[in-house]
């Protein structure tokens, strides 16, 4: 028999399943060459690629398709703390007009200024408004300082590739010691914060390298990882993301055996 860890986040269009195998799971399972210890730059990439599944996780589970990547840019560009009070106060006025529309803000906002111009980067949710959209009341709140870009989250309904290239984006802009960013994005306090469901399994043979999709569901491409820990054990990682986002989901009770029988 073999044991394992499946650890799984479930968003609304895609699903994050991560399988390792325990200390108290490893006696008697076959191991691989152990990890050696990683360069700083493997370890700046390693903490990077852990930051951007940390990001997506985040998006996935707060934004889908129809909400927006916001960039907003400056006509001149403002010192450092300037532009740090600038988001401030235009995410103030933002929530307030979310407020007066019977809607709710929810965002993820990060700031790019090293290496060029200092803009901002912001992950934000659509409402209805009367008399008034959304991009509308962006541009009205922004247009003293400059230009807006709006981009609509694409339709899967999965972030990370989003989620990657804001974490690249601005990794060197809160590394500096006088940065008034001093993490790599700040959010809405109503962001939801996904959680794991973690299952210690016992199963006749171990985890396909290859992993079937259940019915509606594709593993999203270069996603999927076979690899070894520190120590010498296997472990995966993959995502899954429906055909069809708006179609229905598996229920509560879906387990990982009904679609792939050990």
């Amino acid at each position: 028999m073999h044991r394992y860890r499946q650890i799984t986040y479930r968003f609304e269009n895609s699903t994050e399943i991560i399988k390792c195998i325990p200390a108290a799971y490893r006696k008697g399972q076959e191991r691989g060459e152990r990890v050696r210890p990683k360069s700083k730059e493997e370890m700046k990439k390693a903490n990077m690629q852990q930051a951007a599944r940390k990001l997506a996780r985040k998006i996935n589970a707060n934004f889908s398709p129809g909400d927006y990547h916001l960039i907003v840019t400056y006509k001149r560009a403002p010192d450092k703390q300037t532009a740090h009070q600038n988001l401030k106060n235009f995410l103030k006025s933002l929530r307030k007009a979310y407020k007066k529309a019977r809607g709710e803000l929810k965002y993820i906002a990060m700031t790019e200024y090293k290496g060029k111009r200092v803009h901002h980067h912001l992950v934000i949710n659509n409402i209805q408004m009367e008399g008034r959209t959304v991009p509308g009341t962006i541009r009205s709140l922004w247009k003293l300082h400059g230009g807006i870009q709006l981009i609509s989250l694409y339709d899967s309904g999965e972030y990370s590739e989003l989620a990657s290239y804001l974490i690249k984006e601005t990794e060197e802009t809160f590394r500096e010691e006088d940065s008034p960013f001093k993490q790599r994005y700040s959010c809405s306090r109503n962001l939801i914060t996904p959680e794991p469901k973690v299952e210690d399994k016992e199963v006749k043979h171990t985890w396909r390298k290859t992993p079937k999709p259940p019915p509606g569901y594709y593993i999203k491409p270069d996603s999927l990882y076979n690899g070894f820990d520190k120590m010498g054990y296997r472990n995966q990682r993959y995502i899954l993301i429906k055909l069809n986002p708006d179609g229905e989901d598996w229920g509560e009770n879906w387990t990982y055996e009904e679609y792939w029988p050990d």
